[in-house]
Parts: structure tokens; C-alpha cells; sequence
């Protein structure tokens, strides 16, 4: 099954997309009520908040890619496609942050919150770096110098190693700059 076909199965079953992706947010809403605002970091509440991040990142983290594939590699029309695919997803998933974030206080307190944040990076940061490659159609290999090739070599790699080292849940209090300096 290729990509397309994913999405056009998924175009077939709008009450299902509906339900998944408006269940998070409504349940992080719900808990957000029930142990009042910034009240969420602790016991079982947590672990909770986490569940519904991760069913609610993945699936928006990949509409987000689809999307900013249909448009930046595609050159596809965004009215021509199926919203509840493409769209919704990702506005599920920011409503959904912004709730749990309301909830908790501070995203430090789900457990895993920051592995899942560094995967967001490295995905961003992919979709980048592809997208800047796409765009120079690689003539930096042809027409740049070398200087210019290092350079965007070191930012890459630095970039890539702070969002892999956040991915990961190593130092997480590094920053990039700490990165590139290699401590």
C-alpha cells in the first residue's frame, strides 16, 4: 500500500478520523477540569497526559510531513485535499499541546515529553534541510565552493546532533550552542 492509498483509504472513513483525532483534546480538556489547571504533573494524571500525547503527536507529526510534502515538493493545491487527512490532524494535535500544556503547567513533568519533542525537531529539521536541498537542486556540489558546502555540513550536523540528543534524552539541558561547542 503506498502513501496515496493510505490516505485514500482513510478519505473513506470520515467518522472514524473525526472520533480519533477529536477524543484527545476533549480528553485532555475533560482532565484539565477535573484536577484544575497546572495540576496535572503528578500521580497518575501524568502518565495519562502522556498517552494521550503520544496517540495524538504520531499521526499529527505525519500529516504535518504530508502536508508540508504536498506543498513545498508537490506544488499541490491545499483546497484540493481531503482536510480531514491532511489538516486536521496537525490543528488535533496543536489543540491538544495546548490543553495538556494548560493541564500540567510545564511539559517537564509528562514523562517523555521531551523525547517526543526531540523527535518533533528531528523531523522539522529533516523536512529542512530535504527542503533546502530540493529547492538548490543540489548545485552546491557543482557551483559552490567548498567553504559554502562545510558550512551547511557543520550547521546540519550540529542541528541534527542537539535534536538527536533531545530525541534520545541524553543532557537534555544542553543547547546547541553547548552542542556545537561539544560539551
Amino acid at each position: 500500500m503506498t502513501i496515496a492509498g493510505f490516505t485514500e483509504f482513510l478519505a473513506n472513513y470520515p467518522f472514524v478520523i473525526l472520533g480519533f483525532f477529536l477524543a484527545p483534546p476533549a480528553l485532555a480538556g475533560l482532565l484539565g477540569v477535573m484536577h484544575g489547571k497546572g495540576n496535572g504533573g503528578g500521580g497518575v494524571w501524568k502518565y495519562i497526559y502522556t498517552c494521550i500525547l503520544y496517540l495524538v503527536c504520531f499521526p499529527g507529526m505525519f500529516a504535518a510531513m504530508l502536508t508540508a510534502y504536498t506543498l513545498f515538493f508537490r506544488n499541490e493545491d491545499l483546497t484540493k485535499v481531503n482536510l480531514l487527512v491532511y489538516i486536521f490532524p496537525v490543528i488535533s494535535m496543536i489543540v491538544t499541546l495546548v490543553l495538556v500544556k494548560r493541564g500540567v503547567g510545564d511539559f517537564n513533568r509528562v514523562p517523555g515529553f521531551g523525547r517526543l519533542a526531540g523527535l518533533m525537531l528531528m523531523l522539522g529539521l529533516s523536512f529542512a534541510f530535504a527542503f533546502v536541498l530540493h529547492r538548490m537542486h543540489f548545485g552546491i556540489f557543482f557551483l559552490g565552493d567548498l567553504g559554502s558546502l562545510l558550512t551547511i555540513a557543520v550547521i546540519a550536523f550540529a542541528l541534527m546532533k542537539w535534536a538527536g540528543n533531545k530525541f534520545m534524552g541524553e543532557k537534555e539541558d544542553r543547547t546547541l550552542k553547548d552542542v556545537v561547542a561539544g560539551k
